[in-house]
Formats: structure tokens, sequence, C-alpha cells
């Protein structure tokens, strides 16, 4: 029996520019003749293979290998040749009348795992079989408390939904409706530079800066906008298919989250997905990922209605971090409209992490601090 080769890949949509038009790519590695043979092959399906183990939606974590059997249908022939597909790509072919096999869970990305096994004879499908798995991170990820550096003023108004840091400014979302913008603060002073404000029918969300230009999303329009760094002027409109919420890049590409417990990675030019992850700790997925921020190789992840930032894996989608901002706010300043913490904003050259929350009248330098084990 072969080995199951490294890395899933993903059933994927695409994000694409308005021009383009959104569509479906179907299974990742399927050619369109590929899909037709497919369809083909329904039409012959009989009989169904039933997994002897693991149950259907077993838990299991990433440093795990995991055993699994099949019994074919005993009606009918013993199939010709089985393939293995995870998450609709072939990835395993088993020989005839063999009805176990292993799977190495290191190098896989977490989050759930749709596995099905075909059984071929003369070239057509006549038995099948599927199953859903989970898999979890190996390990607890580490936590953080945190020390207060410096606090700046911040516009109590700002319903702040995404924040960066560039060139000693800070570039800020606001959101609601009748009230979103696109600002240029200083950080200093908290005194807004420059501004945009988006239709009344917009809710702005995360920004992100990229090859000088400031790319901004909506929450449920599905729509964003790419602005001119420094005069604000827009120079296009992109579409997405799902809500908008956070937004970064790694520096080739874009990383979004959508308030669930998965994060996008997309080109950057005409916002296509290239792949995906699901977020996990060791006991289940991490859902409502806000504000994104890309540090030092990881992605740090608002959680929505939480003082709780998760420090992620790019690869698998692990947490190996939860920062506890607990308190950060001191009491004194809090006021009718006060809501929750989200923004972070990275000073790369200086090592200087700032966050602060919706309509908080502060902005705060941190550092982390190690809690005991």
């Amino acid at each position: 029996m072969r080995k199951w080769a490294t890395g899933l890949l993903f059933l994927t949509g695409s994000f694409v520019f308005a021009a383009c038009g959104y569509s479906d790519r179907g299974s990742a590695g399927v050619s369109s003749g590929e899909k037709g043979e497919v369809q083909e092959e329904a039409a012959g399906r009989r009989g169904t293979i039933r997994f002897l183990e693991p149950s259907n939606g077993s838990r299991f974590h990433s440093d795990e290998t995991v055993q699994f059997s099949v019994e074919y249908e005993k009606k009918l022939p013993v199939p010709d040749s089985v393939v293995i597909y995870a998450d609709g790509e072939a990835r395993e072919v088993l020989d005839s009348g063999q009805t176990a096999w292993t799977w190495d869970m290191r190098t896989e990305r977490l989050g759930t795992r749709r596995l099905s096994v075909r059984g071929y004879r003369e070239g057509r499908v006549e038995q099948e079989g599927q199953i859903s798995i989970v898999i979890l991170s190996a390990t607890p990820p580490v936590q953080y408390g945190y020390r207060v550096v410096r606090s700046y003023p911040h516009d109590s108004e700002a319903y702040t939904q995404g924040l960066i840091y560039d060139d000693g400014f800070l570039y800020e979302s606001t959101g609601q409706y009748g009230q979103s913008s696109l600002r240029k603060v200083d950080l200093e002073t908290g005194e807004v530079l420059n501004m945009l404000r988006l239709s009344d029918d917009l809710f702005a969300e995360g920004i992100c800066l990229f090859d000088n230009r400031i790319i901004q999303l909506t929450w449920t329009s599905r729509v964003g906008f790419v602005y001119d760094k420094e005069s604000f002027r827009l120079i296009n409109k992109i579409h997405y298919p799902t809500q908008g919420w956070g937004l970064t890049t790694n520096g080739n590409e874009l990383i979004m989250s959508d308030g669930t417990q998965i994060i996008y990675f997309l080109e950057p030019v005409y916002f296509t997905e290239l792949h995906r992850i699901e977020v996990y700790d060791h006991r289940d997925q991490v859902n409502d990922l806000n504000e994104l921020e890309y540090i030092r190789g990881e992605i740090w992840a608002n959680v929505y209605q939480t003082d709780h930032i998760v420090q992620i894996d790019p690869q698998t989608g692990r947490v190996t971090g939860v920062i506890d901002l607990t308190g950060l706010l001191p009491a004194q300043y809090n006021h009718s409209r006060l809501d929750v913490l989200n923004g972070i904003a990275w000073d790369s050259e200086n090592d200087r992490l700032f966050v602060t929350g919706k309509m908080w009248p502060l902005l705060f330098e941190i550092e982390l601090v190690e809690k005991n084990p």
C-alpha cells in the first residue's frame, strides 16, 4: 500500500473582482473531463462501503496515526480497485481486497476532513462509503497576559473594525451603518488627519495595506474597496461570496476572516481564493475570528466579544497562543456606548504592538507576558 501524499486540498469557491464574476471551481484537482467521468460513474453505484472504524464524527489530535477499516458490500463482487478521497482529492489506492489503512496526521491541516471510499469495477463506481472526522491541535496554546507600555488618545466615537500601522500613522476602518469610514490617524495625538465616509448602507470592516493600497472590507454587502493610500482615491471594487470581517497580509497573499473558524488566503489582485485553513485548539474549533494582523509569521485574531487574541499557525490552523487582555481599559474610561476589544496593529520596524476597542477612548501599546504553566 502506498503512503498518503502530504497536504490536503480543499473544496473551494472563488473570490473575484466584479469584472471577473464568481465561479465555482468544484473539487480541487479535478478537471472538467474528470467531473464528467464522476457524473457518469454515479449512475452505476449500487452498493455501500461501510466504515468499521473510526465512527463518523470522531475526533483526533494532530499527533496521532489513525487506523481506518471498511467492509465492502457482500452481495457484490470485490472491487478491482479502491480509491480513498480526502475532501474530494484522490489520496490513496488500495490493493484489491484491502480493507484497512492508516493516516499520519502530523502534516495535515486541522478541522473537519471528509473522506470517501469508492470501489471500482471495470472503470465504474459500484460501491461507495463516506465519513467525516475532526483533527484537533495536539498541544494546548501558550497563555499570555500583558504589560502596558504606553497609552494614546483614541476617538471614542470610532467603532474600530480594522487597524494598521504604517510609517508613524494609524489607518483605521470604522463600522456601523451611517457611520462607516476610512481614516488616517496621528498615533501620538489621535487626531484624524484624513477621513473618507462610506455610503450609509455599508458597514465597514477590516482593512489591509498592500502595495501602497488600502483594501477595505464590508460586513454583509459582499463588496470591498481598494484605495490609494495617500489620497484615499477609490481605485477598484472587489466582491467576495462570504461576510467580510478581518483582513491582513503576509506580503504575498491577502488573509481574510468571515466570523467563523475559517481563514481564507486570497490572491491580492483578483481576490481569488488560493486556499483556506480552519482554526482549532486542542479542544475545539475557534469561532468568531474578527480583526486580523500578521505578526512574525503568525496570524493574530481578535475573538469577537471576548478579551482574547489568538495566535494562529497559518499552515495548519493550530492556535499556538492565547493573549488575555482582560482589564486593559481602566474602569474610569467606561462610557455608555463602549464596546468590545477589537483592533490589532503591528509596527514591524520597532517591534511595537498596538491594540484598542470599539469606541474606546484609548489605544494601548503593550508587551506580552507569558503566564505560568
